[in-house]
């Protein structure tokens, strides 16, 4: 089965614990940006892998069985992606700026997991704050609350 195939299938699912197929393609759209932050310094460490799954679970509230398919379907979509463009749109549209901040916050949670924030995750991270309309303020705060935490 294909990539497409495989997202078709995940995003029309329907079953005990599962959101409305629209919930659930906002989840895959974040769930792609957390993994380009994790792989952003060209490696995916096992800390920022079980970082993701955290902020997943608790930004989204996933159950095990819904947190481990969007892993392996998000993940397969990262690796396959040439743009975001389509996450970007669909996050842009659907969440509101306490939402983004939300998630703009999750986004550092997973690039400083590791102890350090590379220099290709920060400037991702700048690129997506800019690209998802989070103010430079907001982009800082949500770097410092991430920093706290770590």
């Amino acid at each position: 089965m294909n990539l497409f195939d495989r997202l078709q299938q995940w995003l029309g699912a329907a079953g005990a614990g599962w959101e409305a197929p629209d919930e659930r393609e906002l989840h895959l759209a974040a769930a792609v940006l957390l993994f380009e932050v994790a792989k952003a310094d060209h490696q995916l460490d096992p800390v920022e892998l079980q970082r993701l799954q955290q902020v997943l679970r608790e930004h989204w509230g996933l159950d095990d069985e819904a947190l481990s398919e969007l892993l392996e379907v998000a993940g397969r979509a990262s690796d396959d992606s040439v743009s975001l463009h389509r996450q970007l749109d669909l996050l842009n549209e659907r969440l509101d700026p306490a939402e983004k901040f939300r998630l703009m916050t999750g986004l550092w949670r997973v690039a400083c997991a590791d102890g350090e924030i590379h220099h290709y995750e920060e400037h991702l991270l700048r690129r997506l704050a800019d690209l998802l309309y989070v103010p430079h303020s907001e982009f800082i705060r949500a770097k410092h609350l991430a920093l706290g935490e770590s």
